[in-house]
């Protein structure tokens, strides 16, 4: 099933936004709330209990599910998150902090010490950490570093009880359109142009394609274009093409794509899009009790004789009939002319008045 893509959205003068940041035991997706999947863990400082975490990663979809909007990814573009960090500082919200989303549960034992949006392409925002350079964070992604000060959180952090970063809010949604294959759509369009104008068409494109960086693409079994710079292996990364040509990492899970040349592969990706198991993709093999296409087509033809001599049995038996029925009308079964019959019964019936008279004494 394909699902939908929303895009997160928080306005200036509103409630929306994060007010809330939580140390989760196994991020996951609440209702109000945006987490992350397990990949996301803490970087450690010991000496100075520290830990550093990802608090939004921007453009990664991330899956939700309510019973409003059903199945569907959220994604959060780089200037959504600048837009959350700065109301998270104004309304003093940095000190707002909880375990496992739990109100209940509200702590002071961390302090948050260093917010930051990183960029590897902007010379003047500091670079994605070593530590989370496995994860392909893109640009405008927010991380921050917490102080742990209470002994049983940094002793829970360190045992692995709490992995990750989870921040919570308000949010408003926005459908992103996903590009799809229109091969379809562009062949009906075709149709109704002139050689020329396709031929125009087709040399503008190939213009515009060079100009551009040279991705493969596949579709995946749902009509969705994917891309990808390379060979398609473990370790690549594995996008979409939203509107606007905005490039967002694929969906994390299972997928089957087929590639340019036209096989078919089924690869599984993690958190950021990655491929983490490539193969080709192969039809699952008949069990052993599976019926051969010989077998079934030697009983499909001895089903048609079977019938065939039903059939012939019913037309014999019907022929059969027949030829009672018209014996039977011509009295040929009891050895009498029903006719012939019914003329001497007749005649019989015609006696003289002499004899009537001898009859009545």
């Amino acid at each position: 099933m394909e699902l939908p893509f929303y895009k997160i959205v928080v306005n200036e003068n509103d409630e929306t936004g994060v007010d809330f940041n939580a140390f989760v035991d196994a991020p996951a997706h609440m209702k109000g709330f945006i987490a992350f999947n397990d990949a996301v863990r803490y970087s450690f400082n010991d000496e100075k209990r520290i830990v550093t975490g990802v608090m939004i990663s921007t453009g990664t979809p991330i899956y939700r599910r309510d019973e409003q909007m059903g199945e569907h990814y959220v994604v959060f573009d780089a200037p959504t998150v600048d837009t959350i960090r700065k109301k998270f500082f104004k309304h003093g919200y940095n000190t707002n902090l909880n375990l496992d989303h739990d109100h209940n549960k509200v702590t002071q034992g961390a302090t948050l010490i260093d917010s930051y949006i990183v960029s590897n392409s902007d010379p003047k925002l500091p670079s994605v950490p070593e530590a989370f350079e496995h994860m392909k964070l893109q640009d405008g992604s927010w991380i921050a570093s917490y102080f742990v000060s209470d002994d049983k959180l940094w002793d829970d952090i360190k045992n692995g009880k709490h992995i990750g970063f989870s921040v919570e809010g308000w949010f408003d949604k926005v459908k992103i359109n996903i590009k799809k294959e229109q091969h379809n759509k562009t062949e009906m369009k075709n149709k109704n142009k002139s050689f020329k104008e396709r031929f125009e068409a087709l040399m503008s494109l190939a213009f515009q394609e060079e100009e551009k960086q040279q991705f493969a693409q596949a579709t995946t079994a749902e009509g969705v274009v994917v891309m990808y710079d390379g060979e398609l292996a473990v370790g690549t990364q594995v996008f979409i093409e939203a509107e606007g040509e905005e490039q967002l990492p694929a969906p994390e899970g299972d997928h089957q794509l087929t590639l340019e040349d036209g096989t078919v592969k089924l690869i599984t990706l993690d958190g950021s899009g990655v491929v983490v198991t490539v193969e080709d993709f192969k039809e699952e093999e008949l069990a052993e009790d599976t019926v051969s296409s010989d077998e079934i087509m030697q009983a499909l033809e001895d089903l048609v004789k079977h019938v065939n001599s039903q059939f012939d049995e019913l037309k014999k038996s019907n022929d059969n009939f027949k030829k009672e029925l018209k014996s039977i009308k011509e009295g040929e079964k009891f050895k009498a002319n029903p006719k012939k019959a019914a003329a001497a019964e007749e005649e019989n019936k015609k006696l003289t008045v002499s004899e009537l008279l001898r009859g009545s004494k």
